[in-house]
């Protein structure tokens, strides 16, 4: 079976119970409770996909602290391949505090890169080793990995396409915001991979209102309980969300890109692979706040195929 690289950030998430406002600067709000959790794009995605029975390596960096030991054993016991989990002696484990709003479910986050910001080009060229046409790999909290926004590290990727690797690509959000440079930075980057998955807001900010960026094959919009739409050269096709009663919208995006890739794996079409994103994130997002126990195969193909799979 085809391997999946998934390369980004990886932090300890606190996310903080739903609350219906951000607290005035000088007063203190009470809290419904907490959840401590591995997370960060690259984390959320690698664990989806190990729990759908992928093959999984995650590129990334942690610190030496306790807290990095504790993710890569998180990782190890879930079946991710965690041989290209760099350790960053200088820095501490990133941590990302998120914020819920109570109504929405919508959230904010406050971020320290620590590790994250030891990720680098050379992390990125040891994989190239194990990578044999039909792998895929998947590049996200992209603006998280200062280390990689270097021009050397497209040439790293064109490598990887060159060779049969499907690419996916998921920025994120900038946290200088969509300058002009950022936008170009984009532009430059996107013709080196296969699918570009922004969110709509983000789509919007890398090329303007109403502009869809077009990688080599096809680029797929997440829009949240409207589902998504992937706009492609053979054209337009759209799936909807699975109903879903929400616990936390913190790794929803990540979950999307994981289903997305095995419905790809599966050799399914375009608009059942898009069903599988959709679905995959609905049924995350609806598991404990702890998300101890992610969508599998099995769960995924009962919900695709409720008459059974077809012969």
């Amino acid at each position: 079976m085809p391997k999946v690289f998934v390369v980004g950030n990886v932090s300890l998430d606190l996310v903080l119970g739903g609350i219906p406002d951000y607290p005035a600067w000088g007063t203190e709000v009470l809290i419904p409770g907490y959840v401590m959790r591995p997370g960060g794009a690259a984390s959320n995605a690698s664990l989806a996909l190990a729990a759908l029975g992928v093959p999984t390596f995650i590129v990334a960096t942690v610190g030496t602290d306790s807290l990095g030991g504790e993710i890569r054993d998180h990782f190890a016991k879930r079946g991710i391949r965690v041989d290209f989990l760099h350790l960053c002696p200088t820095r501490q484990t990133a941590i990302s505090v998120g914020v819920t709003n109570a109504q929405t479910k919508e959230r904010s986050f406050l971020t320290d890169l620590g590790a994250q910001e030891c990720l680098s080009r050379e992390h990125l060229e040891a994989i190239s080793p194990l990578l044999e046409e039909r792998d895929f790999l998947l590049l996200c909290g992209y603006f998280l990995s200062p280390g990689l926004r270097i021009p050397e590290v497209r040439n790293v990727l064109s490598g990887f396409g060159q060779r049969g690797v499907t690419m996916l690509f998921d920025t994120g959000w900038p946290t200088e915001g969509w300058t002009e440079d950022v936008r170009e930075e984009i532009r430059t980057l996107l013709p080196l991979f296969d699918y570009f998955l922004p969110n709509e807001k983000e789509l919007e900010g890398a090329g303007g209102k109403g502009v869809v960026l077009l990688p080599r094959k096809g680029t797929i919009v997440k829009q949240g309980e409207k589902g998504c739409t992937a706009y492609t050269r053979d054209g337009v096709f759209s799936a909807a969300t699975l109903p879903a009663a929400v616990t936390d919208t913190v790794g929803a995006g990540d979950y999307f890109n994981a289903g997305f890739i095995f419905g790809l794996l599966e050799g399914y079409p375009l608009p059942l692979a898009l069903r599988c994103a959709t679905t995959v994130a609905a049924l995350n997002i609806s598991t404990s706040p702890e998300r101890d126990s992610l969508a599998t195969r099995n769960a995924l193909v009962t919900v695709l195929f409720p008459g059974g799979v077809p012969q």
